[in-house]
């Protein structure tokens, strides 16, 4: 039996309009890392939030190295195909590889209505790792992450997050990223881009490529000049909270 640790598991904010937002998490991460956004979000507009935790997340490093894009995929396709059942509108976000899974899901899911990418690492800041993968692979499971005082703090600050990279599970999340790349002139949902001015992890071209790729008549990029990486525990969380629900009212 796998043992989900108590702060990494999946909520689920209703709200009491007809309208409801999936919100997706990062690589390594877990919904903790979205709930200090989506709880603004929630309570502010009385919007329904579901974030679900998916596969080899929350777990173990061992765990994740089992699964790959395609499970994480899976995931968010049953969680969507729940709202869909319920909800006449149906929003799609996510930070960082989370971004990454929302714009597939514009692409391949029927039926949302829009489509939210935040910090989506199509460029890393330090692609060395990306680089040297395959040959690392091939003698160890696991890399220590850096930057390890800022993530400390973010622990503290209740977000659950593996301390190592799972070296297979990296791969994998590769192979999503040269997917998506393939297909960004398949987005044609309506879309908001959002990308940290301070990213420690990715590059901030990565929001424009997107920017420019995507065949949407309705895609909007908006800068976060204080936000690090996890933007939606930073300083800037109540702003994304309110571009999300404004990009919501319009779509």
């Amino acid at each position: 039996m796998i043992l989900i640790k108590p702060e990494a598991k999946a909520f689920f904010l209703q709200g009491n309009n007809k309208s409801a937002l999936l919100f997706i998490h990062g690589f390594t991460a877990s919904p903790s890392e979205l709930y200090p956004t989506a709880r603004i979000f929630n309570d502010s507009y009385n919007c329904t939030v579901a974030a679900p935790l998916l596969p080899g997340h929350g777990t173990s490093p061992e765990e994740m190295n089992m699964t790959v894009w395609q499970d994480w995929f899976g995931a968010v396709e049953k969680e969507l195909a729940l709202l869909l059942e319920t909800y006449d509108n149906i929003f799609v976000a996510g930070l960082s590889m989370g971004g990454m899974l929302a714009l597939h899901a514009g692409v391949h899911i029927q039926g949302i209505s829009g489509v939210v990418s935040i910090n989506a690492p199509i460029y890393l800041k330090h692609p060395v790792l990306r680089l040297l993968a395959p040959l690392v692979a091939r003698f160890c499971s696991y890399v220590p992450k850096k930057g390890a005082g800022h993530l400390e703090c973010l622990k503290k600050e209740g977000r659950f997050a593996y301390d190592d990279i799972p070296i297979k599970a990296f791969l994998s999340m590769v192979e999503l990223r040269d997917t998506l790349v393939k297909e960004l002139d398949k987005v044609n949902t309506p879309l908001l881009l959002m990308q940290s001015r301070r990213d420690e992890s990715v590059n901030r071209k990565s929001a424009a490529y997107i920017y420019k790729n995507v065949s949407s008549s309705q895609v909007r990029l908006l800068d976060l000049p204080e936000s690090q990486h996890v933007a939606t525990m930073g300083p800037e969380k109540e702003l994304i909270a309110r571009e999300i629900a404004n990009f919501m009212d319009e779509n």
